[in-house]
């Protein structure tokens, strides 16, 4: 019955019986090579000029506050922000002490 109901368009189902969406072409997003080679060239001048003592800091304590279960990181984060410490480097903290989650199907 439901079935027989969706195909006589009695019962609406948005996207399939009503209100298709028209397949057209689907805009990619491309960066100008020439302002990714600005970024990176900012984020080297940054790496370039910060305290690189304070950075191996930052990114010491919030390897070992990381390692708990009692430590609260957020103020942490902060101040390795404050000292330009870069997100790529912080995430890679974490994946050193946390690994990489993988999805474990179950069936």
């Amino acid at each position: 019955r439901y079935q027989s109901e969706v195909e006589a368009g009695q019962r609406v189902i948005v996207g399939v019986n009503r209100y298709r969406q028209e397949d057209g072409e689907i805009a990619i997003l491309k960066i100008d090579p020439a302002l990714e080679q600005k970024q990176i060239d900012r984020v080297e001048d940054v790496r370039a000029r910060r305290d690189a003592a304070a950075v191996g800091a930052r990114l010491a304590a919030l390897r070992d506050a990381a390692g708990r279960d009692d430590l609260n990181l957020m103020p942490l984060l902060v101040d390795a922000a404050r000292d330009y410490v870069t997100m790529g480097e912080i995430c890679d903290t974490f994946r050193d002490v946390w690994g990489i989650w993988r999805e474990t199907p179950v069936f």
